[in-house]
């Protein structure tokens, strides 16, 4: 869970739906939107740091953010186009494409949230071998023995 229900609801107008904690729906939109934020953000981010995220005590502001619009489109998409017949969907559109070009500031560098690796938890090249301080080989494949 990477957004507690005031993260969503800040993106919930206050005179017409609110999330609550026993909505099953908040539940299930959580999981997807965390799956969302976690693989899109994991080219970006050592695995270390985003399972680092397991609530959102522990899940930067930023990450919060983006996982409180994501939750609030869906489930205001979802409230509203079920009492609503021809519904245009503009405003959980707008909150939706909004924290999605978020999520690409992240990826493409335009946003830095300065996260780090503590020393020794990051593979470095001198893990894989051979390297450029590997003893050259004895053979090659096109020497013949």
């Amino acid at each position: 869970m990477l957004a507690t229900l005031a993260d969503i609801n800040t993106h919930l107008p206050d005179d017409r739906l609110r999330a609550t904690d026993g909505d099953e729906n908040i539940a299930f939109f959580q999981i997807d939107v965390e799956r969302t934020i976690k693989g899109y953000l994991s080219t970006v981010y050592s695995t270390t740091i985003i399972a680092s995220w397991d609530e959102p005590d522990n899940t930067p502001e930023f990450i919060r953010g983006i996982a409180g619009r994501l939750i609030a489109a869906y489930w205001y998409s979802k409230q509203t186009s079920e009492s609503i017949g021809d519904w245009d969907g503009t405003y959980p559109q707008r909150i939706y494409d909004e924290a999605m070009k978020m999520l690409n500031d992240l990826v493409l560098g335009v946003v830095d949230l300065g996260l780090t690796e503590e020393a020794g938890t990051q593979f470095s090249r001198d893990w894989f071998l051979p390297n450029s301080s590997s003893r050259r080989p004895s053979f090659t494949m096109d020497q013949n023995l």
